[in-house]
């Protein structure tokens, strides 16, 4: 269910919480759907399933997620889990513009690039 190519620069739990934090934002994991569980994620990635446990606490923790006892884990119900995804995407989004700000890039480069991503260059 999960496409993760293993990237040797990122823990493989980070690697875990970031896909189910894409597939949660883009709408593919509905509210209340289950997740794989732990062993058989563990076994599809080739990983131990002490890491998918880890990774599937991490995203309880950041609210994602929750689990019932002795039937998995599932996706934050009320769109909860795609709302903190964003909220955690603009934070990071805040820091790379700080930097980005501090190093002296100038705001039309960075809205230059802002409008790259969304695609409108052009569209105008």
């Amino acid at each position: 269910m999960f496409d993760i190519k293993l990237d040797p620069n990122m823990s493989i739990h980070e690697q875990i919480c970031g896909e189910v934090a894409r597939l949660i934002s883009l709408g593919i994991l509905a509210p209340d759907e289950k997740l794989p569980a732990v062993r058989e994620t563990a076994k599809a990635l080739g990983v131990n399933p002490n890491t998918v446990q880890k990774a599937y606490a991490a995203l309880e923790k950041s609210g994602l997620i929750y689990s019932l006892p002795a039937k998995g884990s599932y996706v934050s119900p009320g769109g909860k889990a795609a709302e903190a995804v964003k909220r955690e995407a603009a934070a990071e989004l805040r820091t790379a513009m700080e930097k980005a700000a501090a190093t002296g890039l100038e705001r039309d480069a960075a809205e230059a690039l802002m409008d790259d991503i969304w695609g409108k260059r052009g569209k105008e």
